[in-house]
């Protein structure tokens, strides 16, 4: 399979997100002209008080508590971000193309380049802490990379069982400490050892999972393309698929203090479950853009992709 082929394909819809997954040419923007509003957004993490999204060509965010406007970082690099995960307040880590890892442990004030292979022209499509010094990023064409020290050096292991190079979307780790990676072609990988050793987990669903939430100590969600949802209540040991409202993809997701999940998606579609993911009514962003992450707020929650935010009244 050829590396060359433009990264959105690997993660969404080629047709509605190409530019924000391609490469491109020409300065950077002045600080001035950088703004969520007008960046392609595609992850947003939360911890306490602290909010920071990244996005395409390296655009990085921040919000606290007391701030009412986001906050423009100056980031290391050009290179489109696909996902940012905190361990604290304070660490964190933020992954995407050319095997981009970027660490900060200030709370994403200030971030560093620790890893990056341009040559190679893999994205970075996930990262998970295990603890503070244990953390994996997860990729196209079967990349698994994994830091012991805090995410200052990275390693690259393999751990698809046959070997093979299908592209691995997502991670979630559950409350009893298991883990579960989803991704193209039925993609499904367990682990009970934290990471040490994976196993292959049929899937009710043969095409690709973007995305993939735990709702509590042994249940986790798993979304994707054309809407399709699969659902597992023993730690990953076996899943079943899910009626899904809608036939577009669904490529983020939240789960609130109360238990509500959330999945956003193409065109702008919400999908809200109240009993962990075993049902879903369906809502929808004005003006339809493409969502890939949201979080919870006071008042409801705040979707971000194309334009930025989206605020969302959950029923």
């Amino acid at each position: 399979m050829s590396k060359a082929i433009p990264a959105l394909f690997l993660v969404f819809v080629a047709a509605t997100l190409s530019y924000a997954f391609s490469h491109r040419s020409g300065p950077p923007l002045p600080a001035t002209e950088v703004q969520l509003t007008t960046t392609m957004m595609m992850s947003v993490a939360e911890v306490g008080d602290l909010r920071v999204g990244v996005g395409e060509r390296g655009r990085i965010f921040r919000q606290t508590a007391n701030d009412t406007a986001w906050q423009t970082i100056k980031s290391p690099t050009e290179t489109t971000l696909t996902r940012v995960v905190f361990f604290n307040a304070s660490r964190g880590l933020a992954v995407g193309h050319d095997s981009i890892i970027l660490l900060t442990d200030d709370g994403g004030l200030t971030w560093a380049v620790v890893h990056d292979d341009p040559d190679y022209e893999t994205p970075l499509l996930d990262a998970q802490f295990i603890d503070a010094d244990h953390a994996y990023a997860i990729g196209a064409y079967g990349l698994f990379m994994e830091t012991k020290d805090g995410g200052k050096t990275w390693a690259t292991r393999t751990i698809l069982p046959e070997g093979g190079d299908r592209h691995l979307n997502a991670m979630a780790k559950l409350g009893d400490g298991s883990l579960v990676i989803v991704g193209e072609l039925g993609t499904v990988l367990r682990s009970s050892d934290a990471g040490a050793t994976w196993q292959k987990i049929p899937s009710p669903y043969d095409g690709t999972l973007f995305g993939v939430r735990a709702v509590g100590d042994t249940d986790v969600v798993g979304f994707g393309m054309r809407g399709k949802i699969v659902r597992s209540n023993d730690s990953g040991m076996s899943f079943s698929e899910i009626a899904s409202p809608v036939t577009t993809s669904l490529f983020g997701s939240t789960l609130s203090a109360t238990g509500q999940l959330l999945l956003v998606g193409q065109s702008g579609e919400v999908l809200s479950s109240r009993d962990g993911g075993l049902t879903f009514s369906q809502s929808k962003v004005d003006g339809s853009p493409m969502l890939t992450s949201v979080l919870e707020t006071a008042s409801g929650a705040l979707a971000f992709g194309e334009q930025g935010t989206h605020p969302i009244r959950i029923n």
